[in-house]
């Protein structure tokens, strides 16, 4: 670059006139191009980043099991390199399990994930504002990447490689070894794949998302236990049918009659069938002016039309109040003067609820309770049934199909003993597994023969000798013997396999 200078200098003494200035407006772009191209290639090259790997997902074609949170294992690296305030991201302090203050940013006390305070730092656990490895800045390639580096079990946290009642994503796919069934959140496939679901759909905010961790779990706090989803694959903002009447596996409730209560002032939703819309509500919205909310309140205008402008720029859920979590709202300024509850409607987007019993089992490095889940009290079936949609049948003598027509188990009968359920009021006492959900039968996360049982509650030593062991609690079709061994719909003869007593003439006619 001196030697270039040197002769562009020379150059310009020697020669005059209006081409020396030529010349000399080319040299100098030419040195302004090379400027640029060299802070551009050092910019481009941030630690190890392979070209156009910046903002992608992890797509894994190995094995999972319980090292894939130590390590980031995709083909790219994925160390950038860069350090940040909270001095987290370069790769080589994570997941050593050394120190959990490598990745553990927040404020002692205060959760990672949701019920964020006003001084919270929590956020630095999973975000880097400007030295991140993967979209939505996060400090890792991916999302499922970025959850593991701290749920692996290194750090203290919740083990999704450990056998719980969620399952595993550990274990041995190899038929012959473990016949390792999981359910496959790194990103690798389509909310779509989903059996019983929409395989068609490419809608880019529901069936079309990858499938990863966040598809089921809320990374930012949650309505239900587990920080499971309050609106997984957008069932609660979707209609149950679409524009031409085809089942969606929607739960939005459409033009819901509103009804008013004087003594409290509170504005309620009621259904077809003449019950309250229990909150929460979910609070969403698209751009523009006024906004279009998931949850949104219409009123008659002069012309007798229900809109949803309260002017040019509001919508009525601006100027009125609402409490989207308990379920109404109210109309503090009065901007409903001289309207009845039958001038006003509202669509409705009912949050998804789930809730469970658990212990606590231990406490995290920040001090926030661990616990192990127990029991489930509502809502798991109806959670399954958002991407499963066609599984959840309260009938076995119908079909039930939504996207596809087939005959589904019925989840609506009692448990035997040592099976995981819902509770319900048994001599007015909320008593814990006696109504069967789909977790009754298959875990969440994934299995294999270290966590299944047989029909006695007992730990098997073979794997399942089906292709897929199907995320099922019970080896083989021991799935169905643990509950039918006293089938109504024939009796079973020659049996002694299970019960330690059998009834007396029952061997085989020769």
């Amino acid at each position: 670059m001196k030697s270039m200078v040197k002769y562009f200098n020379k150059t310009r003494q020697i020669k005059g006139g209006n081409k020396v200035k030529k010349f000399s407006l080319v040299m100098a772009l030419a040195m302004a191009i090379m400027l640029t191209i060299g802070v551009s290639a050092a910019l481009a090259a941030p630690g190890d980043y392979q070209p156009g790997t910046q903002t992608t997902s992890d797509k894994y074609t190995t094995t999972l099991d319980s090292t894939m949170g130590n390590s980031d294992s995709t083909s790219y690296g994925l160390r950038n390199g860069l350090s940040n305030a909270n001095q987290t991201g370069t790769g080589e302090e994570v997941n050593d399990g050394s120190t959990a203050g490598d990745v553990i940013k927040n404020v002692t006390g205060q959760r990672t994930h949701g019920e964020y305070q006003n001084d919270t730092n929590s956020c630095a656990s999973c975000h880097q504002t400007h030295t991140a490895s993967g979209k939505n800045l996060l400090f890792k390639n991916g999302t499922y990447n970025t959850c593991t580096a701290c749920h692996d079990g290194t750090l203290g946290f919740y083990n999704v490689f450990q056998g719980s009642n969620a399952g595993t994503f550990g274990g041995n796919p190899d038929k012959a070894v473990g016949n390792a069934s999981v359910h496959m959140a790194t990103g690798v496939m389509t909310v779509a794949a989903a059996p019983g679901g929409n395989r068609t759909s490419t809608d880019s905010n529901t069936w079309g998302k990858e499938f990863n961790c966040a598809s089921c779990h809320s990374p930012h706090g949650s309505y239900s236990d587990r920080l499971l989803h309050y609106n997984p694959n957008g069932v609660g903002n979707t209609a149950p049918t679409d524009a031409t009447g085809n089942p969606t596996g929607g739960k939005k409730i459409v033009n819901a009659t509103i009804a008013y209560d004087s003594a409290t002032g509170k504005y309620t939703a009621v259904d077809a069938s003449g019950n309250t819309v229990a909150g929460p509500f979910l609070y969403g919205y698209t751009y523009g002016k006024p906004k279009l909310y998931w949850s949104q309140i219409r009123v008659k205008d002069a012309t007798g039309v229900f809109t949803h402008k309260y002017s040019a720029s509001e919508s009525w859920n601006d100027v009125l109040k609402v409490n989207y979590r308990g379920g109404y709202f109210t109309d503090p300024d009065g901007v409903l003067a001289g309207k009845t509850a039958a001038d006003i409607q509202m669509d409705v987007a009912p949050a998804t609820v789930v809730k469970m019993n658990a212990a606590q089992i231990g406490t995290t490095p920040n001090n926030v309770a661990i616990t192990s889940v127990t029991s489930y009290k509502s809502g798991v079936s109806g959670f399954c049934a958002a991407c499963h949609t066609d599984y959840n049948s309260t009938s076995a003598q119908s079909e039930s199909g939504t996207f596809s027509k087939a005959f589904r188990h019925k989840i609506v009968q009692g448990l035997k003993t040592g099976m995981i359920g819902e509770e319900k009021l048994v001599n007015g006492v909320a008593t814990p597994n006696q109504t069967m959900v789909c977790l009754s039968c298959h875990y969440a996360h994934g299995t294999d023969k270290s966590t299944m049982l047989d029909a006695r509650d007992t730990a098997v030593t073979a794997p399942d000798v089906n292709a897929s062991s199907a995320l099922k609690r019970y080896t083989n079709m021991a799935v169905c013997w643990k509950c039918h061994t006293d089938s109504k719909a024939e009796q079973l003869k020659n049996n002694d396999s299970l019960w330690n007593q059998k009834d007396a003439g029952t061997a085989p006619i020769n």
